[in-house]
């Protein structure tokens, strides 16, 4: 799915996955079988003085001209005995983005992903499985959700519905910004019947 980010800091996608005819509210109350999680990522806010421009202390993905070393030495007329290759400044890349990979967070009970960046991933093990059923698969720190929103106690997991990662991302590659497109990605386990 994609969408517009809206303004405010700290915002949070909620992924309600599952089988049966469904009421999906704030919380999931009549499906059988279902998972739910919540993901809390940054986004940059712009400032009141100039909306389109990021905080200076975010890197940029994009190099500008301050950024860039350009060599201050001119060659000389007359050659060294022992030339050393032209420019003897090299030029800075611009700086990698960062990949935030979320950290359950205590404090509101849900993944949270401390950095602004591009994206913001759970990963493979942060709420792999379901609910905390006994049958092998109880998810970590379960429910995932900032108002305790449970799983189903029905499902089972590798056999019912479950969401095993939740990764959401900016469109443009850069760092995501009030106003920027962002795709948020699944990867879910299916039903066995």
């Amino acid at each position: 799915a994609k969408f517009i980010l809206p303004v405010g800091e700290n915002q949070m996608v909620r992924v309600v996955y599952g089988y049966g005819p469904a009421t999906v509210g704030p919380c999931v109350k009549s499906w059988d079988y279902y998972d739910v999680d919540d993901l809390i990522f940054r986004v940059v806010q712009p400032s009141s003085s100039n909306p389109t421009r990021l905080p200076t202390s975010l890197p940029t993905r994009h190099p500008t001209a301050s950024s860039v070393n350009v060599p201050t030495k001119s060659p000389t007329a007359t050659p060294t005995r022992h030339p050393t290759p032209f420019p003897t400044n090299s030029p800075t890349l611009p700086p990698t983005l960062p990949k935030s990979f979320a950290q359950y967070d205590p404090f509101v009970n849900a993944p949270r992903c401390p950095l602004f960046s591009a994206s913001c991933d759970t990963g493979d093990e942060l709420i792999s499985g379901v609910g905390s059923q006994s049958e092998g698969g109880p998810e970590p720190n379960a429910p995932n959700t900032i108002d305790g929103c449970n799983d189903s106690s029905l499902s089972v997991f590798q056999r019912d519905e479950s969401i095993e990662r939740i990764r959401i991302k900016s469109m443009d590659g850069d760092i995501m910004t009030v106003g920027g497109e962002v795709e948020v990605e699944l990867v879910v386990n299916t039903a066995m019947d």
